[in-house]
Formats: C-alpha cells, structure tokens, sequence
C-alpha cells in the first residue's frame, strides 16, 4: 500500500477535452503532464476525435495512459447550459458524463 492506496489501482480520469480556453491544446497537455507524473492514472480526453489526435502527436507517452473518446459537438460558452445539454446529446460534457 502507497500512501492509502493499493498500487494495483488505477485511477480513471474523464476529461472535457473541448472544455476551456485554448482546448483542446491545453487539456492534451495537461493530461500527457499528469499521467508522466502518475503511472496509475487513464485519462479519456472526451472530444473532437481528429482535433485531439493532432494534439497528442506532438507528445510521447504511454499510449496505455490515455484514451480518446469521440463526441462531435461542442457547447459553446454563451449557449444557455440545460437547452445545450438537452440539444447536444453527443457533446464532450455530456458523453463524458
């Protein structure tokens, strides 16, 4: 046991890839950042596919570490949050969830 846990553990991380300023630049490079520091974490960068791809390519990693799970659809910043929720079933916050 490490610090509470059982090395055999893993931790899953889910995260809103298209979420943010600067996303997904910024979300792949703070993924690829915290797997190289924690080897029992996945992360899945829930988002555009293609646009995350591009962005992991630029690092080496243990591929093991993180997953893509594509959503097509984006909500955007001044969409009303619930009506989003409801119209865009395949958005990276609600596939994430």
């Amino acid at each position: 046991m490490l610090g509470g846990r059982y090395m055999s553990e893993i931790t899953n991380i889910a995260l809103d890839a298209m979420g943010g300023d600067y996303a997904p630049v910024e979300m792949v490079k703070g993924a690829v950042d915290a797997i190289q520091k924690e080897s029992a974490m996945k992360v899945f960068l829930v988002g555009q596919e293609d646009k995350i791809n591009e962005e992991l390519e630029k690092y080496q990693y243990n591929k093991e570490q993180i997953e893509v799970v594509p959503a097509s659809e984006v909500i955007e910043t001044a969409e009303p949050p619930v009506s989003a929720i409801r119209k865009k079933k395949d958005s990276s916050i609600v596939v994430g969830m």
